[in-house]
């Protein structure tokens, strides 16, 4: 079952509108706005693979979303 970090770089001022889109996308368990490297962290939880990778592509194209970085758990 395929389980992810994603971390989520935003356009400026866009924080809470994206933080509300990508909570809203099923088999998000949670995402939170953080400091460092990433703007955001999301943790998905999402089968078959293909369901988890269409639900990374729709995290990559929602309004505000400039790039992300998808590390998936290995254990």
């Amino acid at each position: 079952m395929p389980k992810a970090f994603v971390m989520i770089d935003v356009n400026p001022g866009k924080e809470p509108e994206v933080q509300s889109a990508v909570q809203r996308l099923e088999k998000v368990k949670f995402v939170y706005q953080v400091t460092g490297a990433n703007d955001m962290v999301a943790f998905v939880d999402a089968e078959p693979y293909e369901a988890f990778a269409a639900l990374v592509a729709n995290i990559r194209k929602l309004e505000g979303v400039k790039d992300t970085d998808t590390m998936l758990v290995l254990k």
